[in-house]
Parts: structure tokens; sequence; C-alpha cells
């Protein structure tokens, strides 16, 4: 009776470890993708847009957008994709707005990391990212 509650237990062991290391996969291949669109975040300026609207304001990524120095029409979906991830880890906020349309558009705003990560504090660890 021993053994076969070891390998009822070395199957639950396994299959726990089978999922943990799952989830340390999942890990591994995002691990650098927050400290990468981040950098990026902060080089397009896009914190700064969104601190300098002010306190509790919320902006559309083609709001956003409008304010880049490009063209390219697809800026406010690749500055959606981007802000979208940032908001994952709470470095924005969002919100939902209900467009005439029916279509749902999400608004950003800045959570309160984001005063550390912009050029408008005295304390700011901008220079980790940008170097």
């Amino acid at each position: 009776m021993g053994s076969s509650g070891e390998t009822q237990t070395s199957s639950t062991q396994l299959q726990l470890s089978d999922e943990e290391a799952a989830v340390f996969a999942m890990q591994l291949t995002s691990g650098s993708v927050l400290p990468m669109i981040l950098k990026s975040a902060i080089e397009l300026d896009l914190l700064e847009i969104i601190v300098k609207a002010g306190p509790g304001a919320y902006l559309s990524p083609s709001d956003i957008a409008s304010k880049l120095p490009t063209t390219n029409p697809n800026a406010p979906v690749m500055v959606d994709r981007i802000l979208r991830l940032l908001a994952t880890y709470s470095v924005l906020t969002y919100s939902l707005k209900t467009l005439p349309d029916g279509r749902v558009e999400r608004l950003y705003g800045a959570a309160p990391v984001c005063k550390f990560l912009t050029r408008m504090r005295m304390v700011s660890l901008l220079p980790l990212f940008l170097s």
C-alpha cells in the first residue's frame, strides 16, 4: 500500500511540477518583454504625454499618438498595444469607453509608479532605462 501511495503522490507531484514548469516557462518568455516595452514607452514619451494630461486624466491611444512625431496611420494601434501591456503590469491605469458605434475604446491614465518614470519628478529612475 505504501508503494501505491508513493506512486500516487509522485504522480501528483509530477502534475504540479508540470503546471509549475509551464508557469515558469511563460514567465521566462515574457521576462524581457516588460523592460523592453517600458523602455520603448519612455523613449517615445508616452508616459510623459499621459502624466502631462494631469492627475486623473485618461487619454485614448489616438490622442496620445497625435502628439507623436509620426505620420504612420497604424500608430494608435501600436500605441494601444504598448499601453495595454503596461496596464497589465499596473504601470498605467485604464478605463473603457463605449463609442457611439458600439465599439469599446481603452483610455489610459498614469498609475502612481509613473511619477518615478518621467522627467517631471526630481527623483526619477529614467537613467536606468535609458542607459
